[in-house]
């Protein structure tokens, strides 16, 4: 009885519902010529390899984040120059000169031909010494355009994670679709039975309109797990820059297995390398040196600076070369005094509201911090309840899934047979694929978790775990 099942089964391999005017109830299901030949014309297959070689070169956000990080590289440099050294300037200064005359008038009002002016070297202004002020700002400007090249690594390695995450759910999607299109057959061939059978009074109506219900139901869970690939093709096409409405033809598989790291190895991970932690670091250190900025501006505090003068030839009537400074030809370094506070207005008397600001801007960073420590604690903590969960579950459902195999193949054969009713047989076929289905889910689910556990301690690889290795095929790997 199942040999003749099967038969009729890969009989009805396609599926796609089309009502005849002759019999209200003749539904089929089967493909359309010119989708087959739509999918052949628009396809490419698709590999973990391809994902990740041409997702990393052609996304847009990808190529942005490189362009970024230069830019960044650019800015540190010239912040590392203008604090370290004084500015060195080559300057061309030069009047206005006679060119051509429109209408002629005066002579005496014209402008010479011959232009004067100066070409040389010149030094600005250099700042010697003022308390430690210049260099409390040269480090926040350090440290923050540091931490925003950080971002921009962290940023390309959580893309590269969510290629890997997004393929294993095109591979999890098109599984689903499997199992639908299995569950589809089956009702399917339930239902042509049935509908033969109805007018010799083998079936009864009620019996052939529950199969037919069934077998609706079925082909609308299809198409719903169809259109959720189809959804998933456009955000991976998305990411590797592919045309739209492309179709990827998957043969990959993924596996499960249990996380290695205990969750103190992730807390101690985080601690150190968590992106929001660096940024809460960050900003607790530059809050700090802000404040002390704030006070020593508060203070009567001189400002030591050295003027190196100019190298310049002056051109245009007599042409000179001379060297000259703000105090003549000498090089002195000079002190000056800058302080204002405030009596009555904005920042209080003698800046103390300015001051107390400052203050608690930094005690509201330290603030910050330690709440980000522990919602970086809870984040984990959550993951690894759900991670535990998901093997209980898939523990049982490792032993479930087989059982309900058997009972529908059971259940089918019994209905056939007449031993039995169809609500065995549609309680059987239903929960035996919703139950493949939702194993298939959890493992995804179990793998995504651990793509985000690491996003959010900062790694690109949990210990024990290559993500770049989870496929089944060509490479075999744990997830």
């Amino acid at each position: 009885m199942y040999l003749i099942l099967s038969i009729l089964i890969v009989w009805g391999t396609t599926i796609h519902a089309q009502t005849s005017h002759t019999h209200p109830d003749k539904l089929y299901v089967e493909e359309a010529a010119s989708d087959l030949t739509d999918v052949r014309r628009n396809s490419k297959v698709l590999t973990l390899e391809i994902v990740l070689e041409q997702g990393m070169r052609k996304n847009y956000n990808e190529q942005i984040r490189k362009k970024s990080g230069e830019i960044l590289l650019n800015q540190l440099q010239d912040n590392s120059d203008q604090f370290w050294f004084p500015n060195l300037n080559l300057t061309l200064q030069s009047s206005t000169q006679r060119v051509g005359t429109v209408v002629e008038g005066s002579r005496d009002s014209r402008t010479t031909r011959t232009p004067t002016g100066s070409f040389g070297l010149e030094v600005e202004n250099f700042t010697v010494w003022n308390w430690g002020k210049d260099y409390l700002s040269f480090k926040n400007n350090k440290e923050t355009i540091e931490r925003n090249i950080e971002i921009q690594k962290e940023q390309t390695r959580n893309f590269r994670q969510n290629l890997i995450s997004t393929y294993t759910k095109l591979l999890y999607l098109n599984e689903v679709l499997k199992l639908k299109k299995q569950q589809l057959r089956n009702a399917s061939f339930v239902y042509r039975l049935n509908r033969e059978k109805v007018p010799l009074k083998k079936v009864s109506k009620h019996g052939y309109y529950q199969s037919r219900s069934d077998y609706l139901r079925a082909q609308d869970e299809y198409y719903q797990a169809k259109i959720n690939l189809e959804i998933e093709f456009e955000n991976m096409a998305e990411l590797l820059n592919d045309p739209p409405e492309i179709k990827y033809l998957l043969n990959d598989e993924f596996k499960y297995s249990k996380i290695k790291m205990t969750s103190k190895g992730a807390y101690k991970i985080a601690y150190k390398n968590s992106p929001f932690l660096r940024t809460a670091k960050l900003n607790q250190r530059t809050t700090t040196r802000d404040y002390e900025i704030a006070l020593r501006n508060n203070l009567p505090l001189p400002t030591i600076s050295i003027d190196l003068g100019s190298y310049k030839h002056e051109f245009g009537g007599d042409s000179t070369t001379r060297f000259a400074t703000s105090a003549g030809n000498s090089i002195e370094l000079v002190a000056s005094v800058n302080a204002t506070w405030t009596l009555f207005g904005d920042g209080g008397l003698l800046n103390r509201r300015a001051l107390a600001t400052s203050r608690m801007t930094k005690e509201n960073a330290q603030l910050t911090l330690e709440a980000t420590r522990r919602a970086v604690e809870k984040e984990i903590a959550k993951i690894y309840r759900r991670l535990r969960n998901i093997d209980d579950r898939l523990k049982i459902l490792t032993s479930r899934v087989p059982s309900l195999k058997n009972r529908l193949d059971l259940a089918l054969d019994s209905y056939l047979e007449r031993k039995s009713s169809y609500t065995d047989y549609q309680l059987a076929l239903f929960e035996s694929y919703e139950t493949q289905a939702s194993e298939v889910e959890l493992k995804w689910t179990h793998f995504n978790l651990k793509i985000q556990l690491a996003q959010l301690i900062g790694v690109e690889e949990l210990p024990g775990h290559v993500f770049d290795r989870i496929v089944l095929g060509k490479e075999k790997g744990n997830l």
